[in-house]
């Protein structure tokens, strides 16, 4: 029974996500309307990628928290619901023609990939709940963040070439997605704070020490001290636009580069 609504909610999850993408990105290149069905799709998307997800663990007896590729699925549930509160106080239709084919590449990966989890680690539960749940929220606000500075980089430099107007004129005012960005940010840096502050715990109890934990450990303090520093020269130095853009898209890179480590670490035969 879970296996048939396993597959029954990947199959509705991939046609969900792919048409938010085709129409998404008819938005972003043909001018047409913002488009409310690309929205729908996306929010039924992640709905079946939801239901996959908690089929596919009760059918393969895997706790979710345990498991990175269901983390990282439900970081990219958690972005999508955070664009849908935001695309329309922000006018971020654009932002869907990248976040929905994120989703479908996550779906498809964590169906491709399973839901191995790592060796029971002795962590209490309420600690291990906290780390997750800041780390996957914080992570989806961040994501958000990144999209919306690129796209702000995009249109500033479409704007200021008088390039591509088909396209730049479907993009948000600059303001718009400046604000967005800030936005995001300030909401996902307590949560990463929070994430980091645990996982020092974690990491304590644990006595771990090797090369790959040391390096994302280090990882982690430096992609929080760059959003640091966005926030605090964005209030004190009036960072905006570009440079409050860019330092967010070198802090996303290195939150990337954490999970990238450990993902290959994950992929090590154990010793």
């Amino acid at each position: 029974m879970y296996a048939t609504l396993a597959q029954l909610a990947f199959f509705l999850g991939v046609a969900a996500y792919l048409g938010a993408t085709v129409l998404s990105f008819a938005h972003l290149v043909r001018r047409t309307p913002p488009s409310r069905p690309a929205a729908w799709l996306l929010a039924a998307g992640g709905a079946c990628h939801l239901g996959f997800l908690l089929f596919a663990s009760l059918l393969a007896r895997v706790c979710p928290v345990e498991s990175v590729h269901v983390a990282l699925s439900a970081a990219i549930l958690v972005t999508i619901a955070a664009y849908l509160a935001a695309r329309a106080r922000f006018r971020l239709d654009a932002v869907g023609a990248f976040v929905a084919p994120i989703a479908l590449a996550f779906l498809l990966g964590t169906r491709i990939v399973g839901l191995d989890v790592e060796a029971p680690v002795r962590i209490p539960a309420a600690l291990l709940t906290l780390h997750v749940a800041a780390n996957l929220i914080g992570d989806a606000l961040f994501l958000l963040a990144s999209v919306t500075a690129g796209l702000y980089l995009y249109a500033e430099r479409q704007l200021k070439h008088k390039r591509s107007r088909a396209i730049a004129g479907r993009l948000p005012p600059l303001d718009a997605l400046d604000r967005a960005v800030h936005r995001f940010l300030l909401v996902g840096f307590p949560l990463l704070t929070l994430g980091i502050v645990s996982g020092t715990a974690w990491a304590h109890k644990l006595e771990a020490g090797t090369a790959s934990e040391v390096l994302r450990a280090a990882l982690g303090y430096l992609s929080w001290a760059v959003f640091a520093g966005v926030l605090l020269l964005r209030a004190g130095a009036g960072w905006r636009g570009r440079r409050a853009a860019v330092g967010t898209l070198l802090g996303f890179g290195v939150s990337v580069l954490v999970v990238v480590v450990y993902l290959l670490r994950e992929g090590r035969p154990p010793s």
